[in-house]
Formats: structure tokens, sequence, C-alpha cells
């Protein structure tokens, strides 16, 4: 009897130690863009109303300027840009290597393989049919991490301008100004994404209630009435807004 109790504690044991070895579930991945993502604070004061007053040609809204071009595309890398010392705001912002512990803002830069480009022109950082989008990367967030995600990423509508036709002053070192003619700024946050095929677009670089705006209006009538914005619909709302300002690249679209 007592070597029959042995070998039940023995099985028991063996049991409870197979299930604390048995392999945690794994982690949802963590998306491209949500790594990316403006923070949830409010953007203030809006220059513009709608992704229409952002297409190249349309009618200036005071100091706000539309996108030079409208670009459909699909991501297909994440680059270091550039580093400063402090915000890039300041008078003279310094230059430091990438991965410097000074570095007080990093600009990632997003590669985008260009598939089409739907009004307006590319000019200065379109090479090899590929752009480079001036990103922010927010502390904590990794440029391996970024890439781990990649997959994720996906395909999307972009509004862009070269930074360096956008570029207040002139930049404060030769780094800074071969940069900024390497990369292109999202104009009014125009940046629309569908993470997988068929999927609703996102609005990554902005704010949730700002994102809703630019994709149709408010998300709760949205959703009741019209559903979330696909790709498709937005291409379509942009070719026409294209046709009307005259700056489609498919004039037989209009």
């Amino acid at each position: 009897m007592r070597h029959l109790k042995l070998l039940t504690a023995a099985v028991a044991f063996a049991a409870l130690g197979g299930c604390a070895q048995a392999p945690a579930a794994k982690p949802a991945p963590v998306s491209f863009w949500s790594q990316l993502h403006a923070q949830e604070s409010g953007t203030g004061e809006y220059l513009f109303d709608s992704v229409d007053d952002i297409t190249p040609g349309a009618k200036p809204s005071g100091a706000f300027r539309p996108a030079a071009a409208l670009v459909e595309g699909t991501v297909v890398g994440v680059e270091p840009g550039i580093a400063y010392a402090s915000g890039d705001d300041s008078l003279a912002p310094r230059v430091v290597p990438y991965d410097s512990q000074e570095a007080a803002i990093r600009w990632a830069s997003v590669v985008i393989k260009v598939d089409k480009v739907h009004a307006g022109k590319l000019g200065r950082g379109f090479a090899s049919g590929q752009i480079r989008l001036r990103v922010e990367q927010p502390t904590g967030i990794t440029l391996d991490g970024l890439r781990a995600s990649l997959g994720t990423a996906g395909h999307g509508i972009f509004y862009v301008d070269s930074a360096l036709n956008r570029a207040r002053r002139q930049p404060a070192s030769p780094a800074a100004q071969a940069y900024q003619a390497a990369v292109q700024l999202p104009i009014g946050q125009g940046v629309f994404i569908e993470e997988k095929p068929g999927t609703p677009l996102i609005a990554p670089l902005a704010d949730r209630e700002r994102a809703a705006q630019l994709l149709g209006g408010d998300a709760q009538a949205r959703s009741a009435v019209a559903g979330p914005t696909t790709l498709a619909q937005l291409r379509v709302r942009a070719q026409r807004s294209a046709c009307e300002t005259g700056t489609a690249t498919d004039q037989s679209a209009c």
C-alpha cells in the first residue's frame, strides 16, 4: 500500500509539472501602424475640412497648402531617417546619430513602393519607383520592431509633398537638407491604409475623431448607415476630386 501511495504521488507531480511546462499562448502580433499611431490628445484647430481640401490643385486655405501629389502604394520597408538633439522646431536643431542617447526626436523613413500617381506630380525624393515618408518614431518603438511587423503595414493612399519644399527655413546643416530632399511629408495627416485586402481603411497618423472625419464624417453614423470606408471608395472619391481640380494624371477617368 505504501508503494501504491508513492506511485500515485509521483504521477500527480508529473501531471502538475506537465501543466507548468505547457507553452503559453503567443500574444497577438503588434501591427505596424499601431506603433506609429498618433496619441489621442487632439490636434487643435484644423485648417481644412476634408480630403478634398488636400487634393493636389485644391484652393489653399490660408497658410495651409494642399498636397503636391496623391499616390497609391504599398509599404515595403522602414529605414532610419534623421535624429535631432532637440525638437526640430528650434532655431538651429543639431543632428545627432540616429541611435544616439542624445536624440530627443527621431524621424523614421517609411518606404513606399508607388503603384500609381493619381494626381499631381512627385518631384524630389521620388526614385526607383519609391518614396520615403517621414514619420516620427515614438520613444520605446524600435526599427527592428517595425520591420518585424511589416507584414501588417499594408497598401494605401498617400497625400504627400517634398519635405524640402515645405521647409519653413533653410535647413541648418547639409545633413538636414539632404534628408529633407529625400523624404515626403504626409500632408494633412493624409495617410489612409488598408492593412489587409478588403478591410476598412485606417488613418494612422490622425487621432480617432479626425480620422473619422477624414474618412467620411461621424464614426457612429458611418457604421450604422454606410459602413466603414474602403480603399475602393476612397480611390473613387480621390479621383473625382483630382478631376475637379484638373490635376488627375488619368484624364480618361474623369
